[in-house]
């Protein structure tokens, strides 16, 4: 707690300070005229007090309690007197204990993220028998993932479908959404926050879209990320507004990306952050590091700057939330790309597998050669950092992310 009288509070917090007078001032006042009326008196006190009452309702946001008190010394010359004594509370100490409740309940809820589940999506989505985006099987994953999203997200779950011609040849793709919260340009008040990951897998000759291809660093991981992080979080009463995304083609360049970004312009979607996924279960660079994937040097440049702080932001609070040690990384070909083409703040996680990872496009990528410890640690950290974010005001994140809409 802190206290202090309004003559040295007001000269250390605002300018208006000049407009009062100080008990000398007001002594001095008095002795010059005497006879002066006691309603002038009170007038004179009465302006102080309402200039007190302004300045510091004005200036300090943090103020919990004002208490003005009138006191009066034993009537003579060397007397004490106090006009106005303004004992100002500072929640100093209730502003930390705030902060600890919160973070005491972001670890909470990132102690929720379930190893178990991580690992039976994996080995569901793993037994497909392709998941390629030109297979016969690619429609059967695609329910099942409708189902499985609408199984944990408290949202609406739909398909965005969209036709991707190739080679002579159309294509009818979908991508698979949870809405949790309003996406509408209209909504000024909150951030619109994406997660994803693409779906679809493949073997190393492309060509081969019926071959056994099991992908599970790529990308099945990544999906039951998303599963769990929207199964957590729909359990979560968030400020920012979420929205999960499983995109399909984009082993071939990322089909389903392009095709949901144009959607998103088409309808007039917000925006403000994508956080993408792609290949979290496979530790190659080791069981405590990961890379952070951010944008630079790509189609548009403005963006840059806020892609990397988002980077750092995560950098700076895996150690808080997991045993993991985040390392700047510029992104490669993944579906941020058509985010970041039309300006958008995009930052992803990825084990660094796609080039140290030898079972990458191939049908030894399967659930045994993954570290769910591993994948956990991920899934938490990308937790963490949504709820961090949330836990930020507009200004601050506005400062992070540079944030605009589509």
């Amino acid at each position: 707690m802190i206290c202090a009288n309004f003559e040295t509070l007001l000269s250390q917090i605002h300018p208006l300070r000049l407009l009062i007078p100080t008990y000398h001032e007001h002594k001095i006042l008095l002795l010059r005229y005497p006879l002066l009326s006691m309603t002038l008196r009170l007038q004179i006190y009465l302006v102080s007090y309402f200039m007190i009452m302004i300045i510091n309702f004005a200036s300090l946001s943090n103020t919990t309690s004002i208490m003005i008190a009138y006191a009066t010394g034993n009537g003579n010359n060397s007397h004490n007197m106090c006009l106005f004594s303004v004992n100002i509370c500072l929640n100093d100490q209730s502003q930390q204990e705030k902060s600890k409740e919160t973070a005491g309940l972001v670890h909470s809820i990132v102690d929720q993220v379930n190893s178990t589940r991580l690992k039976n999506w994996i080995d569901n989505l793993s037994s497909f028998q392709t998941r390629h985006t030109k297979s016969d099987y690619v429609e059967d994953v695609a329910y099942w993932l409708r189902n499985e999203l609408q199984s944990v997200c408290n949202g609406r779950v739909y398909f965005h479908n969209f036709t991707q011609p190739d080679q002579g040849k159309s294509y009818g793709l979908k991508n698979i959404i949870c809405d949790q919260g309003s996406t509408s340009v209209d909504d000024k008040n909150h951030h619109h926050i994406l997660i994803s990951a693409h779906y679809d897998s493949r073997m190393g000759d492309i060509n081969q879209s019926n071959a056994r291809a099991p992908g599970a660093d790529d990308n099945a991981s990544g999906v039951a990320a998303v599963l769990e992080l929207a199964r957590v979080l729909s359990k979560v009463d968030l400020k920012n507004n979420i929205q999960f995304v499983l995109f399909s083609g984009e082993e071939q360049g990322q089909w389903g990306s392009v095709a949901y970004v144009k959607h998103q312009q088409t309808n007039s979607t917000k925006l403000d952050l994508v956080l993408n996924l792609d290949m979290v279960g496979y530790p190659s660079l080791g069981l405590g590091k990961v890379i952070v994937e951010y944008d630079l040097g790509n189609k548009i440049t403005t963006n840059d700057v806020y892609s990397k702080n988002a980077g750092q932001f995560i950098s700076q609070i895996d150690s808080e939330y997991t045993n993991l040690e985040a390392s700047l990384r510029t992104l490669g070909k993944t579906d941020l790309i058509p985010f970041e083409a039309i300006g958008k703040t995009v930052i992803g996680l990825h084990d660094g597998g796609s080039e140290l990872n030898p079972n990458y496009h191939s049908v030894s990528d399967t659930p045994d050669t993954l570290d769910i410890g591993y994948l956990t640690s991920v899934t938490k950290l990308a937790l963490a950092t949504i709820l961090n974010l949330d836990k930020l005001d507009i200004g601050q994140v506005y400062s992070l992310l540079s944030i605009t809409a589509l």
